[in-house]
């Protein structure tokens, strides 16, 4: 079995849901708390009620019943079908479709698209194939929003943790997290409007907009 399709595998594993939750509030614990790092990222992205949010890559749908908790009308993609029914039973107000993201297409243009802990798993070509998706989801005036891991500069237990994360998630997250987001942004398109620290340092959320030419 080759990586890609291991990954694949584990993606329609009936227990990733429970797995991964179980994994990002341990990781998470020591650094303030998964739901303080979720209410701060969406503090900094500014979601209002009434915004159409694109989330590209709900995983088991934490984010996304905050998001619906603040008003916004959320449609969400993903791959994992165990991750989806797990979703639905959070947010049952959003709408959910299973498709891989970089085969997404958008039938119409959203206020926000959020990318929350999904673009370190992919390649640079497979990443620059989900920012497309993106772009083509943003209308006049919309914005795209990215929340990832980061290296971050100081804290013993902060650098601890992060070593930790390196270990187990694909090989793909240490260049994403170390080199930052700013420059594949750039190269697909869109101009950094805001950076916002989370979790000390561990996870940082990006907003950009789509350049204009």
């Amino acid at each position: 079995m080759s990586k890609n399709e291991a990954l694949e595998a584990s993606y329609q594993n009936p227990l990733i849901g429970h797995g991964y939750d179980a994994l990002s509030w341990l990781i998470y614990s020591p650094l303030g708390g998964r739901e303080t790092l979720r209410r701060e990222a969406l503090d900094a992205v500014g979601v209002a009620a009434g915004q159409r949010v694109l989330e590209l890559g709900c995983g088991s749908g934490g984010l996304t019943r905050r998001l619906v908790e603040r008003g916004a009308r959320v449609t969400s993609v993903d791959w994992s079908g165990p991750m989806l029914r797990l979703a639905r039973t959070r947010a049952p107000a959003a709408t959910f479709v299973r498709s891989e993201l970089t085969a997404f297409v958008p039938a119409e243009t959203f206020d926000l698209v959020l990318f929350a802990f999904v673009l370190h798993e992919l390649e640079p070509g497979e990443r620059a194939a989900a920012l497309r998706v993106a772009r083509a989801a943003i209308g006049p005036g919309s914005r795209l929003a990215v929340v990832d891991h980061a290296e971050p500069a100081r804290g013993a237990v902060a650098r601890g943790v992060f070593k930790l994360m390196v270990g187990f998630e694909p090989r793909s997250m240490s260049a994403w997290a170390r080199g930052g987001f700013d420059d594949e942004l750039g190269a697909a398109g869109f101009a950094v409007e805001t950076s916002t620290s989370l979790a000390r340092g561990t996870a940082r959320v990006v907003t950009a907009r789509v350049l204009v030419a």
